[in-house]
């Protein structure tokens, strides 16, 4: 009654004011019903029966049971009681002319004396009372808690912005019309399948602490299964209106920005923006679900989200590839979002080839220009959005030409700007262009964004130097010194020419230590050290990437213990930094990119340790807790199966690495076999296989030093693949004719191989150099540097 009426719409000052104006009054009377009260609706009963031929014994019968109910009637007050309140079932201060009551309310009060009616039938009201409160409000009314006028069949709201109006169907209908497979379609939970009573009511008190699980409606059975629902009750359909959706796209948004957005590769958003567009009903569903599957896969939304959200990347992605023919810029955040995804879950090949898809969307609209009819915004946005397929392309062609899809030369736009100009829409006077001037000024107008970009910069083209250096021939060593000289002075200088507050110390890190920020400083720091490693790599003989035996020796020994050295600082100056990110409170969300680093840089610090120990200080307490410190910062910082991946090959560098000893002498001194040429079938990874002495038994199937520091194994690792007996390198098997199956060509044809699959081999392409991801291209996945 108090919903039908509008009771409860009113104010909290007003119902503080006035007490007696109580919702649930009417379930806790103040007194016993009266023998009058019964009387009248016994006589009542009866007289709608009176065309029953016992209609005047039921009468006597029902009066006689009445009276014996109570014996004594109390006194009516109906004269302090005006009529609009008796139906009501409020109480009324009896204020004669007008109560207090229906002067609130704009209601007509009228009094009734007791002794002209004394059955109480005049008290029931003779005019209808006005509706305040709607019986269902709309879908969008209901998520953003706005006043709905429940018109059909749109309301008020949804009419005047234009936006969709949906009704959800009420509990007993929408239970009707499912399907009798509805329920094996939903997305089950795996914490709420076979849960106890206990168990939900212990997740159904604590969701009820946060606003956004708080389900608001008018019946009051519904809000409370609103309330107890998790993902795992969500609609399998994802273009099905859903309630649940709309309160996690709440959360899903709040944590992107809160945590997520930060991230170089995704911070192209406008949170403002973004909001108004969503408040409107305007935002795309394609990029509403990619920001729920990505936000769901680097935070937490709560029980089954994590796979409700590769629901939401899967029809993301199709909603997309249905409309190739319609380029948007919209689509572009959406694809990225969606690489992003891919590539934490392992999903390297369907990555690579939606990173070319984006590319030309990006080139069709012209991304790479900047647009001065558009606002500042939307130039920035676009801007942010460009730069970050190129970070992208960056790590997925890892050094190599052919894969490469972005270059400096196609990118005519500056670098964003930093991110509180792009928060409050400050439009900077001028953008710092991509390559820095020499006379560029050491202050804080830089953002972290652009800093990111040209220390991704840098390193693409140290890799693809250090693909060259790999495989130069004796004519151009002499050119190796200077172009490498030439790396380490531009990383000098970028560190030079780094702001003050953006220098590396643990008071920097401990004042970021609750900015959103603290994972882009974190990671300009780690790349810098990275790009050091990646660049005197090419010293450590035996790694990928490095230069070969006889070249070694050309270069003489001072070039190459200079390398060593390098590595060696700039690996331990990057476990340093990571001792010191655990000491932080709490960890920051970081990209695929920190736990690639971290192995690297342990493996590294193998490496040098199977070298010369003695000479670096290197011990095995010393490598144990380097590499657990590591490994427990990317477990704190990283999720995805991609990062689970590369964890779980750390850990197994920790248990393995100590167990092999290599002769580094023989590594400089054996002649090398170069499969470089395209002569050799053997690769200097399996001879050197050959030369490691095990101190543990061997049948137990350690890995060589050179596999040890090389890749990890978790992801497609050497003891996970199964080699045939014949295709073994070692033994040259002897390959059998392949016996010619009738009616097949013999000739030419062009058809040939026209039906084969996507198949990334790495021994053409040589992508088993840096690559932590060694054996997924073999196995259809790509294993590039993210």
């Amino acid at each position: 009654m108090a919903d039908l009426y509008g009771s409860n719409t009113i104010g909290n000052s007003s119902v503080n004011n006035n007490n007696s104006d109580n919702l649930g009054h009417h379930l806790r009377p103040d007194r016993p019903p009266t023998a009058a009260a019964t009387t009248a609706a016994a006589s009542t009963t009866a007289s709608t029966t009176a065309d029953l031929a016992a209609a005047a014994a039921t009468t006597v019968t029902a009066s006689a049971a009445a009276s014996s109910v109570s014996p004594k009637p109390t006194k009516r007050s109906s004269a302090t009681t005006c009529v609009t309140c008796r139906a009501r079932k409020v109480r009324c201060d009896g204020r004669r002319d007008i109560c207090s009551n229906c002067e609130r309310l704009g209601f007509s009060c009228t009094y009734e004396d007791p002794s002209s009616d004394a059955n109480g039938v005049a008290a029931a009201p003779t005019f209808p009372l006005p509706r305040r409160r709607v019986r269902q409000a709309c879908q969008s009314c209901h998520s953003r808690k706005a006043r709905c006028s429940g018109h059909t069949p749109a309301c008020d709201r949804c009419r005047t912005q234009g936006i969709e109006c949906v009704y959800r169907a009420s509990k007993r209908t929408r239970l009707s019309i499912n399907p009798p497979g509805l329920v094996d379609q939903i997305v089950r939970s795996p914490t709420s399948s076979n849960s106890a009573p206990a168990t939900n009511r212990d997740a159904r008190n604590r969701r009820s602490l946060s606003r956004d699980d708080v389900a608001h409606d008018s019946d009051a059975a519904m809000a409370d299964a609103m309330a107890s629902n998790t993902p795992s009750t969500f609609n399998h359909d994802l273009s099905a209106p859903d309630p649940q959706f709309e309160s996690l796209i709440s959360r899903a948004l709040d944590n992107f920005f809160r945590h997520v957005h930060h991230i170089p590769m995704l911070s192209f958003l406008h949170r403002a923006s973004l909001m108004q567009r969503h408040n409107v009903g305007g935002l795309d569903r394609p990029l509403l679900l990619a920001l729920i599957g990505i936000t769901s896969m680097l935070t937490d939304l709560g029980p089954g989200t994590r796979e409700y959200g590769e629901k939401c990347i899967d029809e993301s992605e199709g909603l997309i590839l249905k409309g190739l023919e319609n380029a948007s810029t919209i689509k572009v955040q959406t694809l990225a979002l969606i690489i992003k995804y891919r590539i934490l879950t392992r999903r390297f090949s369907s990555a690579f080839m939606l990173a070319a898809t984006a590319a030309r969307f990006a080139t069709a609209l012209r991304l790479n220009y900047d647009n001065p009819d558009l606002c500042f915004l939307a130039q920035e946005s676009r801007r942010r959005l460009m730069w970050a397929l190129f970070m992208i392309d960056q790590g997925m062609a890892g050094g190599y030409r052919d894969l490469t899809l972005w270059t400096p030369e196609t990118i005519h736009i500056s670098l964003p700007c930093n991110e509180r100009d792009f928060e409050f829409d400050l439009a900077p006077p001028s953008l710092r262009p991509l390559v820095p001037s020499p006379d560029e000024s050491e202050n804080d107008d830089i953002g972290s964004l652009a800093l990111h970009v040209r220390i991704l910069w840098l390193r693409g083209r140290i890799l693809k130097f250090a693909k060259r250096a790999s495989n130069c021939s004796n004519d151009d060593l002499g050119r190796l010194q200077e172009q490498l000289q030439s790396f380490a002075n531009e990383l000098s200088d970028f560190a030079e020419r780094l702001p003050v507050s953006f220098r590396w110390s643990d008071n920097s890190l401990r004042l970021r230590a609750y900015s959103p920020r603290l994972c882009v400083f974190i990671m300009i720091h780690v790349w810098l050290r990275q790009c050091n490693c990646d660049l005197f790599r090419i010293g450590l003989v035996g790694l990928r990437d490095s230069l070969t035996r006889s070249a070694a020796e050309r270069l003489g020994p001072e070039f190459i213990a200079g390398c060593q050295r390098q590595c060696y600082e700039h690996a331990m100056e990057m476990s340093n930094m990571f001792t010191s990110i655990r000491a932080l409170d709490h960890y920051p969300v970081a990209d695929l990119d920190m736990p690639v680093c971290a192995y690297q840089c342990i493996r590294m610090l193998y490496y040098i340790y199977h070298l010369n120990a003695e000479e670096y200080g290197l011990t095995p307490e010393i490598l144990r807790k380097k590499a657990s410190v590591c490994l427990e910062v990317t477990k704190g910082c990283c999720s995805g199966t991609a990062a689970v991946s590369i964890q779980a090959d750390l850990q197994r560098l920790m248990d393995h690495g100590l167990s092999i000893q290599a002769t580094p002498s023989r590594l400089l001194s054996e002649e090398p076999q170069d499969e470089r040429n395209g002569n050799g079938a053997k690769r200097i990874r399996l001879a050197r296989a050959k030369q490691v002495q095990l101190a543990d038994d061997p049948d137990r199937g350690a890995p060589a030093a050179d596999e040890l520091t090389n890749r990890p194994f978790g992801i497609g690792a050497w003891e996970d693949i199964q080699v045939p007996e014949s295709n073994k390198p070692d033994e040259q098997a002897p390959v059998p004719p392949q016996p010619t199956a009738l009616g097949s060509l013999e000739v030419n044809n062009a058809f040939e191989g026209a039906l084969d699959s996507l198949d990334f081999n790495m021994e053409p392409m040589g992508l088993d150099s840096l690559a932590w991801f060694s054996n997924e291209w073999a196995q259809g996945d790509f294993q590039g540097e993210f």
